[in-house]
């Protein structure tokens, strides 16, 4: 048997409520069954069209993602081609051929069809414990996607689907980082994407808002002038007990500079302490200032802001948690 060109992933359900019935069948589908027979579309934008006339509330990331996802089922998987699933409780993976263009069918999966109208007809070849295969691939199939392609463990794959014993591949001298510093690396960069687009008085209330999951009473500035203090917060209600938070936030891609540094401090009072929000970072001269204030000075650059608020993200209000949607996972670190 020739190696094919391809191979690609397609889960079996959301919660793999297809693997029951892929074998039996011989067949792999995917979702998003309200848009149709998609057997007239042709380019990745007639799809992308097709999915915002289907799911109008989707925002653009899940457009994109998903969109391109149908349209690579229907369109990038080819006769021939590998088609791997996995089924979970037996932690195997089906490894077949997949021998027929796109079909629009509702009645292959019984009571679930009309969840998986989108289907490709394949030849299973043969079952493989998901652990014969090497780190590097049990990782690429670990994918939270419906769909992806393992072109990179492509002859892997074929070694697998084609001996009659399945020889583990030598694991090489593994140069990427761990799987749960790549996975923490790389939500890290996400959240921060997702501060960066908040408008600069949503960044400020949302500050605001992680004062007042620590216990504090916070209230920010509306938007006008401030005279240097975008928020003011107390440990009690009226504001007597010490210590006062004079907060300042700059939410841009420039650093804060010298002379902004002193102008905020030149705002704090005896009894005060300072808090300054930066998420273009500050400048060294910035740094030297507020590390000879006279009053305690807390100086938080994008990274900063972002360790306090996971560490009170639980506590905030639901309003402003929804400003920067996270959920708790948890991985292994070995």
């Amino acid at each position: 048997m020739s190696k094919p060109k391809h191979a690609w992933m397609v889960r079996a359900g959301n919660d793999n409520e297809l693997a029951p019935y892929v074998e039996k069948v011989n067949a792999v589908a995917i979702g998003w069954g309200k848009m149709g027979d998609l057997s007239g579309l042709k380019t990745r934008e007639q799809f992308k069209r097709k999915y915002q006339e289907t799911y109008p509330d989707h925002s653009k990331w899940r457009v994109n993602v998903n969109a391109g996802q149908v349209y690579r089922f229907a369109c990038d998987i080819r006769e021939g081609d590998y088609a791997l699933t996995y089924i979970k409780d037996s932690r195997e993976v089906l490894i077949g051929l997949v021998n027929s263009p796109y079909i629009y069918r509702l009645d292959v999966f019984d009571e679930i069809s009309q969840d998986y109208p989108h289907i490709r007809q394949v030849t299973w070849l043969k079952r493989v414990s998901r652990d014969d295969f090497s780190a590097a691939a049990r990782n690429s199939m670990g994918s939270a996607l419906t769909l992806f392609n393992l072109d990179d463990h492509l002859a892997e794959i074929h070694q697998a689907a084609t001996a009659e014993i399945v020889k583990p591949i030598p694991e090489e001298e593994d140069e990427s980082p761990p799987f749960f510093q790549d996975v923490s690396d790389k939500a890290n960069e996400l959240i921060a994407d997702l501060v960066s687009h908040l408008d600069p008085y949503d960044f400020q209330d949302l500050v605001a808002a992680i004062l007042r999951a620590m216990g504090y009473r916070a209230v920010s500035s509306p938007p006008g002038r401030d005279r240097g203090i975008d928020i003011v917060a107390h440990p009690d209600a009226l504001g007597f007990e010490r210590p006062r938070i004079k907060v300042q936030v700059k939410h841009r891609k420039n650093s804060t500079s010298g002379p902004e540094m002193r102008s905020f401090l030149g705002a704090l009072r005896a009894g005060d302490n300072g808090l300054f929000v930066s998420t273009g970072g500050f400048t060294n001269d910035a740094k030297t200032e507020a590390g000879q204030a006279h009053e305690p000075v807390t100086i938080l650059d994008r990274d900063g802001f972002i360790k306090l608020m996971l560490e009170h993200y639980e506590a905030m209000e639901p309003e402003f948690q929804s400003k920067v949607p996270l959920r708790k996972v948890w991985l292994p670190t070995e």
